[in-house]
């Protein structure tokens, strides 16, 4: 039943794609897929109708988002800097993987390899190469920039400093207590600023030891991260002055724009940035730096590099232990279960 839903749900996107170019149509009755009748951009096309659509159609928007973005540089840099799909030389392989490498960090640049990698294949497979210059994409690598040390006064000061960060005179009282809240959940829960922002109050439970909340990540992942008594406390302040302010939303980073919906990314961004000016600091953190603080405390403090990978929603443990590197210029970090108690 659910292969015969992939296949109607195939064919209604691939008549939506051939419907307007009889070409592309004309290109798949035969028994391999007939390219050397098509443009460039209808080969592009057809490549992500038949080889990619069947195996991303289930994928997250935001998956599909990445390899779409992939496939349209692909796209632009043959369109560019070369003289074409069937012209392609290993020359234009090597330039391809050396402005890649130039612009994007090694597991972006990874990734657009691979996308680089099945179109070859595909070209190769249905007769369009002679050869599979698939064989010729490597992935590069190259030093990952030093990251900034972390000053967990400093940062304390910032996430305190994001009730200063409201303009408005209306609910200001309102505001502040959400842009407090919000910093300070972000200290102290490592949260993804997106995990956070689709965070809503009912999330937010108690059992008979401590507050937690169940944040749902990447791959739609359920964890829970406890709560400090803070914590627990500005939740339970801010719905209730939501509810005098006859302010209805579900979600705890709501917006004053859009009802019932949550803040935007940038806005996250924006209001960081302030509080980070109001402490006179650098002024280009983005609220990602809030979780990379808690995770590298919570190792400084000893806690099992398994536990925090489960803890943060990290899908590699090699990536919880890129946090360790950080670790040899901290001192004088107190021993506490969970950070900035």
């Amino acid at each position: 039943m659910e292969i015969k839903k992939k296949q109607q749900a195939f064919e209604v996107a691939l008549r939506e794609l051939t419907g307007a170019n009889s070409k592309l149509a004309e290109a798949l009755k035969k028994d391999h897929i007939d390219l050397d009748t098509l443009t460039d951009i209808e080969v592009i096309e057809l490549f992500w109708a038949t080889e990619l659509f069947p195996i991303y159609a289930d994928k997250s928007p935001h998956t599909r988002r990445a390899y779409k973005q992939d496939l349209e540089f692909v796209l632009s840099f043959i369109m560019t800097k070369t003289e074409g799909l069937k012209c392609l030389t290993v020359l234009d392989i090597h330039r391809y993987l050396f402005d890649l490498n130039e612009q994007y960090a090694p597991r972006t640049a990874q990734r657009k390899n691979n996308m680089l990698k099945r179109l070859l294949t595909y070209l190769h497979i249905n007769q369009y190469h002679q050869h599979n210059l698939a064989f010729h994409v490597k992935n590069q690598k190259r030093a990952e920039p030093l990251r900034r040390e972390v000053d967990f006064e400093e940062i304390e000061r910032i996430a305190e400093s994001f009730r200063h960060t409201v303009k408005r005179t209306q609910k200001k009282e309102l505001m502040e207590l959400r842009n407090e809240t919000i910093g300070y959940l972000l200290l102290t829960t490592g949260m993804r600023a997106s995990e956070l922002l689709s965070a809503k109050f009912n999330d937010v439970k108690r059992n008979q030891h401590t507050f937690y909340i169940e944040v749902k990540g990447k791959r739609d992942k359920w964890r829970r991260i406890p709560l400090t008594e803070k914590a627990s406390y500005l939740i339970n302040r801010l719905q209730t002055l939501m509810m005098i302010e006859e302010m209805d939303s579900p979600y705890v980073a709501f917006s004053t724009k859009k009802s019932g919906k949550p803040m935007t990314y940038e806005a996250v961004r924006l209001m960081t940035h302030k509080a980070v000016e109001f402490v006179a600091a650098e002024n280009t953190n983005p609220p990602h730096w809030f979780r990379r603080a808690y995770i590298t405390k919570l190792l400084a403090n000893g806690s099992p590099l398994i536990g925090v990978m489960q803890l943060v929603g990290h899908e590699s443990i090699s990536t919880t232990n890129g946090y360790l590197q950080t670790l040899e210029r901290l001192s004088n970090v107190s021993n506490t279960e969970l950070p900035f108690e």
